[in-house]
């Protein structure tokens, strides 16, 4: 692919060649704009003398076209891309990449024009999403933001958003990410948000029975109005379910500091499952990491020094120690 080296916003093109590391083994690069007439990244683009045929204004479309099979990527550009229908992302080893890094709420966005659910279900395997924020939800329907089925996905750096509906705030079916594939991995990720209040028993995250998650350097944040709503519900219904949470903070919100939610884990099952938490979570606007009965599921290292030696640096849970 011939590079040319003109001004196109923050360089977008040689962002894609550094980011990207096209070399042997790279697939097909696109783009997805906000449209195709006034749109300032497509018309640099155009200028650019991109093919037509990579440069994209709808998500499923854009979707659709990564079919080489060779780690094809999306450049998602600034601007709002709403979605009217549920979207299925079915490739495998493909990425999808934000160009507007950030925390919260980055510029590479994308939201939903009218009611369904899920709003994103990630099938394939290998995937890659980085620098994007998703708005999820239009009305109480609005049920589950991304469905993650397939295996081995990656999320770097993505602000899973929602719900953004009273309605769907207070309704008992919100899940904001459900993670059924096994062996998924977080980064730098922030789930939910604080200003559409929650007040049902309904999770940030919830993992499928016999997954393997891996979440680091990452947010949880919700707003309450009652005690209900969790950060993360775990359905260790069968097979063995295991959590991994490196430098997580979980806080949730409440007007005045009114309530705290009472559980920050939900279990659902009784068969083995691993919560393992380092040092560097904490937790705020929380009574309790879960229910008692269920404080067997989870291991916490001890944070202050151990009268035994041999305690220091080994993780603990209360319920059987």
């Amino acid at each position: 692919m011939r590079i040319k080296r003109r001004h196109l916003g923050m360089d977008v093109i040689e962002w894609v060649n550094r980011e990207a590391a096209i070399g042997p083994g790279m697939g097909d690069i696109h783009y997805l704009v906000a449209n195709k007439t006034t749109d300032v990244p497509y018309l640099k683009l155009a200028e650019e003398g991109v093919r037509s045929d990579r440069i994209h204004s709808d998500l499923s479309t854009a979707e659709a076209a990564l079919t080489s099979g060779q780690q094809d990527t999306l450049m998602v550009l600034p601007g709002s891309h709403s979605l009217s229908a549920a979207l299925t992302i079915d490739g495998n080893l493909n990425r999808f990449l934000g160009t507007t890094p950030g925390k919260f709420n980055m510029r590479s966005r994308i939201g939903m024009s009218t009611t369904f659910t899920p709003m994103i279900t990630v099938s394939g395997y290998g995937n890659a999403f980085s620098n994007i924020y998703t708005m999820h939800g239009t009305a109480a329907g609005d049920y589950i933001g991304w469905l993650i089925s397939g295996a081995r996905n990656a999320f770097n750096c993505m602000h899973f958003g929602g719900p953004m509906n009273a309605a769907q705030g207070g309704h008992a079916s919100y899940v904001g990410v459900s993670v059924t594939g096994s062996e998924n991995y977080f980064n730098e990720c922030v789930f939910g948000t604080n200003t559409i209040p929650r007040d049902e028993i309904t999770p940030n995250l919830r993992l499928g029975a016999g997954t393997i998650t891996v979440i680091d350097n990452s947010i949880f944040t919700c707003a309450l109005t009652d005690t209900d709503p969790v950060f993360i519900e775990i359905d260790n219904t069968s097979g063995y379910t295991q959590l991994y949470l490196r430098n997580c903070m979980f806080q949730a919100f409440s007007e005045n500091q009114a309530n705290k939610v009472a559980v920050a884990f939900k279990f659902n099952g009784s068969s083995s499952c691993d919560v393992v938490l380092d040092s560097r979570c904490s937790f705020s606007g929380v009574t309790k990491l879960a229910a008692s009965a269920s404080m067997k599921y989870i291991w916490a290292p001890t944070v202050f020094a151990a009268t035994a030696d041999e305690l220091n640096l080994i993780n603990i849970n209360s319920a059987t120690y």
